[in-house]
């Protein structure tokens, strides 16, 4: 028998909390049938059951239906080829995925930007992703068109967030992600209306970063480790050219021997970074530069590893393993904050942001805001604090 393919409106009699129902396509062969979603969504008044089409009370009725139809005719032409090639066709062997791209979906817009993107970092796409995530689920995993998205539905999605005890700072990472998005819709034309989630402001508020102090670090470096495993020294060196340098980890474990420049003054760095896909200059020569030695405390550390045959300049080690080891070396050193790779680069901030002009630490450790590097300078007055009350001044 032949298979026909036909629109259904609000199959399961339910509309969601925006009074809204799906659009799928039941296809139906020999007593068989199946459902597949359109990714349309829309109010039971905007539907003509006789005709089986959206009508006109949809301001975009027309290209919605043009998408039906389009996506019914794939179907035909697949049932097409497979009757010229002589070959059975079947409805079970349809995949979803066949459904073509809605450009009325801000959902699949927001997926097909962020798998495209080749700027983002792997963690960044990870967090993008959470974000279209979150907003199906508290859409009851229903699609999310453009028109929905309006202050409305981004104050409740903010709501529900917090209703759900998120931290505040992730609220505000949402919202963001969000805003970014509907910005990036704007310029390409796929949303012709302001952008609602800059009328919405999220707070968000800033973390207490623990950070290592100079005489920390020169505790690390005298530690004796022999009585550990040999690459608990590596990830020692690891963490105190990241303290140094400002590096993060993902750029200090693939950090490659090419990167290394040798310049008038000594060496440094020139790289892109991995996680913001920004150029790093980092003249190591100039950095934690002790009086009248002939190398910069990095300098040292990169002349212990650097070996042009190598791809990289330290030997591959596990973040976990890197950072499980750091726990170690604190503890060896009495250092009571909590201690993780990502304590280096705080603690770099921290100390420059006393020692040279803010633009310049901007640049230095890749940031796109100021109001980032600005954070170091209030960390510093928070170490300042602590060295006041540690003190002695009796006289």
């Amino acid at each position: 028998m032949a298979a026909t393919f036909t629109p259904v409106f609000n199959r399961k009699k339910q509309l969601n909390r925006f009074g809204k129902a799906s659009i799928e396509l039941c296809l139906y062969q020999n007593r068989n049938r199946r459902y597949i979603s359109t990714g349309i969504q829309i109010y039971p008044n905007q539907w003509d059951e006789k005709k089986q089409e959206i009508n006109k009370k949809h301001n975009d009725a027309e290209m919605l239906n043009f998408q039906i139809r389009e996506q019914i005719s794939g179907f035909e032409k697949s049932k097409i080829e497979h009757s010229i090639k002589g070959k059975k066709f079947s409805i079970s062997s349809i995949s979803s995925k066949k459904i073509l791209y809605d450009k009325n979906s801000f959902i699949e817009f927001v997926r097909e930007e962020v798998k495209n993107d080749q700027t983002l970092g792997f963690k960044t796409k990870q967090s993008h992703t959470n974000t279209i995530n979150k907003l199906l689920e508290f859409n009851g995993e229903a699609d999310i068109k453009f028109d929905d998205v309006t202050y409305t539905f981004v104050d409740n999605f903010l709501n529900h967030l917090r209703k759900n005890n998120l931290a505040i700072n992730t609220v505000h990472k949402l919202h963001k992600n969000i805003k970014k998005y509907i910005d990036v819709a704007i310029k390409k034309g796929f949303y012709d209306l302001p952008n609602p989630c800059k009328e919405i402001k999220v707070k968000s508020e800033q973390k207490k970063r623990d950070v290592i102090t100079l005489g920390e670090m020169k505790k690390i470096e005298n530690l004796d480790l022999s009585k550990f495993e040999a690459n608990i020294s590596i990830v020692r060196d690891m963490f105190l050219f990241s303290c140094y340098t400002g590096l993060r980890i993902s750029d200090a474990t693939n950090l490659k021997t090419e990167f290394v420049k040798k310049e008038k003054g000594g060496y440094e760095l020139d790289f892109i970074t991995i996680k913001v896909n920004k150029r790093a200059q980092i003249p190591l020569y100039s950095l934690f530069r002790k009086e009248k030695a002939k190398l910069s405390s990095p300098e040292v550390i990169l002349k212990k590893y650097y070996n042009k045959k190598n791809e990289f300049l330290f030997p591959k080690l596990t973040e976990p393993f890197i950072n499980r080891h750091i726990k170690v070396i604190a503890t060896e050193a009495k250092i009571e904050v909590k201690v993780t790779f990502h304590t280096a680069r705080h603690s770099f901030g921290t100390y420059l942001a006393s020692k040279i002009p803010l633009p310049q630490l901007m640049t230095l450790m890749q940031h796109s805001d100021i109001k980032t590097t600005m954070m170091y300078v209030n960390m510093n007055q928070d170490l300042v604090k602590q060295g006041l009350l540690k003190v002695d001044w009796s006289y």
